[in-house]
């Protein structure tokens, strides 16, 4: 062994070894000129060079370093002079004809700093003050901190901002993998860019930066997501927030606990109790409503509403938005909040374009005074006309609680609550006014009512086809009028048949149309048209043609009364007048507060009869 080293063979063999790892090392680092100078004691070692580094991650080439000289300082190489060199990704896999928003070229970038740091011991390279990373596609990430790690990731430990071609990045720090197919920011803002002009425009400096991402979240058309953390998958094409999540567009925010925003579909998934709120009026929404069924009893110009009415806040605790058809749908404690009003159902539909909502489950809507249920409704929100369908319920809420002996009866009625069922309800929230249909049932203290249709205004309550009114809570009834004679007749109901009902909502006053037939326990009376004036407590029955029929039976007769109660008008006259005393003539008048009646004949035949009654309408 020991002639081997001594032999030439080993010489040239040593020296070839020596040769090429040499050689190897020069590929490595290219050096034009090295002079090691002794520092003083308080200063680091330095070295003056051309210095090419290239770094690599599991067997692939990550990174390289081109600087003008190197310092040595506690173990890191520090570049000062010109650092700059390049980032290498690879191909992902990407959908065909899709770019990808953010270094679509991610096979090489190009990187400068100020300053560039590498510490050979953790494999660490830092880039310092003024950093920049771009690529051929226009991408460009501006930053003031930057480390390469080990792991293959790119940490930025300050704030950055990522500009693509479609999107905008902002965050106080992140991370990104090579390919920058995965990355990360917190306390970050997502801008999505739907502007060629605007994503072309240059972003020179840190300096412009934020600047520059303003400008882009103002775009009306563009799209600015924020959360404690956002991240962008470049493989799902899905950005993702959580933590104080808020989606602003044109007109509307969205805010939640978490969601995603997947980029292809332009859908925003959101759940954790989701608020979308309408921020302002845009020009994005149909001018035309798309269900003309709901623009019936729209309001007249002096009902114009002022803007924050027109505002709609939804409240669900899962909610999907789609961008492109601007179609919100809820599920789970939906609410729609806007002015006074509350809709609350279990799930729905929003459409901002018509300004128009489809609600089912079971719906409830609230405003000061009164509450409405269904099993389904339809919206107008722009006109605030909603179609209730399927066991609508109307209550209207009590004003105040009913003085007993305290103003007219009528004004006691109205200050109670009221109850109106229907299958089918349109309501007109700016006017007030409610459109009942099929099977109509109208329930007040001491009165029920029943049609085929019902209109309640501010001004005045109709009931249309097969009207039926009834006393009800006789006893009620006898205390309020303070009659002990009129106990036995309410025990039996009064009740009144018209085709048409009219009550005046300021006065009281009632008008009754066609075929009106009125049925107490010992009396019925039949007329074309009754009027009945609440400050006088007066009822007048008159006809057009045939007189105003009056059969009295004296006596209350509780079987009779019972037996009459569910016949239809003109059934229950003719047995009410069978064996009863029958009067006739062109009006009869009721007196409530007189207690009497009075029937008046025509010029033919003029009569007065004047009879006590014993009961009270």
């Amino acid at each position: 062994m020991r002639r081997f080293f001594n032999s030439n063979l080993g010489v040239a063999l040593l020296g070839s070894s020596i040769l090429a790892a040499l050689v190897g090392w020069a590929l490595l680092i290219d050096i034009e000129e090295v002079k090691v100078e002794s520092p003083p004691p308080d200063q680091p070692l330095s070295v003056s060079r051309r210095v090419d580094i290239l770094g690599r991650r599991g067997g692939h080439q990550r990174w390289r370093l081109i600087a003008e000289q190197v310092d040595l300082a506690a173990g890191q190489q520090v570049f000062e002079q010109g650092a700059h060199g390049y980032f290498y990704g690879e191909s992902a896999d990407r959908q065909e004809g899709v770019p990808d928003p953010f270094f679509n070229s991610s096979e090489q970038m190009t990187w400068r700093a100020k300053r560039a740091r590498y510490n050979a011991t953790a494999d660490e390279l830092y880039l310092d003050d003024e950093v920049e990373v771009r690529s051929d596609d226009g991408s460009l990430l501006l930053t003031s901190a930057l480390r390469v790690t080990p792991e293959e990731r790119i940490e930025v430990p300050a704030e950055f901002t990522l500009k693509g071609r479609e999107m905008v990045l902002q965050g106080r720090s992140g991370s990104f993998n090579f390919q920058f197919a995965l990355l990360s920011a917190q306390q970050g803002k997502l801008v999505v860019l739907r502007t060629d002009s605007l994503a072309a425009a240059p972003m020179t400096d840190p300096a412009s930066a934020s600047q520059w991402v303003a400008n882009a979240a103002a775009d009306p058309a563009s799209i600015t997501i924020t959360a404690d953390q956002i991240t962008y998958d470049r493989t799902q094409q899905v950005a993702e927030g959580k933590g104080n999540l808020r989606i602003r567009e044109r007109g509307i925010e969205i805010r939640a606990p978490q969601g995603t925003y997947l980029r292809q579909q332009a859908q925003s998934i959101l759940s954790g109790g989701v608020v979308l709120q309408e921020v302002a009026s845009d020009g994005s929404r149909d001018p035309l409503l798309a269900d003309l069924r709901l623009a019936q009893a729209s309001p007249g110009p002096e009902a114009t509403p002022n803007q924050q009415d027109q505002e709609v806040t939804i409240i669900a605790d899962r909610l999907t938005y789609d961008r492109n058809t601007q179609i919100a749908q809820g599920e789970g404690n939906l609410e729609i909040h806007q002015g006074e009003t509350i809709i609350r159902s279990a799930q729905g539909t929003y459409r901002r374009r018509e300004s128009q909502s489809l609600l089912t489950g079971g719906v409830t809507l609230e405003e000061p005074g009164r509450v409405l249920t269904s099993a389904r409704l339809e919206g107008n929100h722009r006109d605030k006309i909603f179609l209730f369908e399927e066991n609508v319920l109307y209550r209207q809420m009590a004003a105040s609680t009913p003085t007993p002996g305290g103003g007219s009866l009528t004004e006691e009625l109205r200050q109670a609550e009221t109850e109106v069922r229907a299958a089918r309800l349109v309501y007109n929230s700016r006017t007030g006014t409610s459109e009942f249909s099929d099977a109509v049932e109208f329930i007040q203290r001491g009165r029920r009512a029943k049609a085929n249709q019902a209109t309640i205004t501010s001004e005045k309550v109709e009931l249309r086809g097969e009207v039926v009114i009834e006393q009800i809570e006789g006893d009620w009834l006898a205390r309020r009028l303070q009659n002990s004679e009129t106990q036995a007749d309410v025990d039996q109901p009064t009740v009144i048949y018209a085709d048409r009902v009219e009550i005046d909502q300021a006065s009281g006053d009632a008008r009754f149309f066609g075929n009106v037939v009125i049925v107490q326990a010992n009396r019925a009376i039949e007329g074309d048209r009754a009027d009945y004036f609440d400050r006088e407590q007066i009822f007048k029955i008159s006809a057009e043609q045939a007189p105003v029929v009056l059969c009295d039976r004296g006596e209350v007769n509780r079987l009779f009364g019972e037996s009459a109660q569910a016949l239809p008008g003109r059934n229950a006259l003719d047995q009410m007048c069978r064996g009863a005393n029958r009067l006739s003539g062109k009006l009869v008048t009721l007196n409530m507060k007189r207690d009497e009646y009075t029937v008046e004949g025509d010029e033919q035949q003029q009569g007065m009869f004047q009879f006590r009654i014993t009961d009270a309408l």
